[in-house]
């Protein structure tokens, strides 16, 4: 079994105050110490997604996939726009769509907000074509009295909210006892 396992953050928003992008900071800060996680940054900077222009080297594009492949699991947090997936998270997965990086990966998509169920159901259904594993039990979904995230509060300050801590230290058991039974016995090194 490896000693780590390497985790890859990937927020669906580029807002600088986006609640995925803080729910994912606060899970960061209750990691587990076997559990390498890495945030995935510049989806902004990928061009648009076009078929002709797939084998041509682009960093971003390569850092992306490069990431995508060394992670032992993938992590989305991605609002909903307008009943959607957000541009940038549609843009990021087109991109890997042929080149294989979803295949067989364990992939966790937590729901945020109570009020938002398409783009989540879309979320798992693209995902699932590319021919990832879509970890049900790992992707919790807030509801008004079960919320993961409180808009406004820093990732320290949702650490700091009891409940919160809770639902995130379980999520964290139960991805690693997800891997830990997946057993991948391939170190992998993320792009930096």
């Amino acid at each position: 079994m490896p000693d780590a396992f390497n985790v890859l953050a990937v927020s669906g928003s580029l807002r600088q105050a986006s609640v995925n992008s803080n729910f994912l900071h606060a899970l960061a800060r209750l990691k587990p110490d076997n559990i390498n996680l890495h945030f995935q940054t510049g989806l902004g900077s990928l061009p648009l997604f076009n078929p002709d222009n797939e084998t041509i080297p682009v960093a971003e594009v390569t850092d992306w996939r490069s990431n995508l492949q060394a992670a032992d699991w993938v992590i989305i947090a991605s609002p909903e726009y307008a009943h959607g997936v957000t541009g940038v998270i549609k843009n990021a997965l087109d991109w890997s769509v042929s080149s294989g990086e979803f295949t067989d990966k364990p992939v966790s998509i937590p729901n945020l907000s109570p009020r938002a169920g398409i783009a989540h159901a879309q979320l798992i259904e693209i995902i699932t074509v590319m021919g990832a594993h879509y970890s049900e039990e790992c992707s919790p979904v807030a509801t008004l009295t079960e919320p993961l995230i409180i808009p406004g509060l820093s990732a320290a300050e949702l650490c700091d909210q009891p409940e919160i801590h809770s639902r995130l230290r379980r999520l964290w058991e139960i991805i690693l006892l997800t891997l830990t039974n997946r057993h991948h016995g391939v170190p992998r090194r993320f792009n930096h």
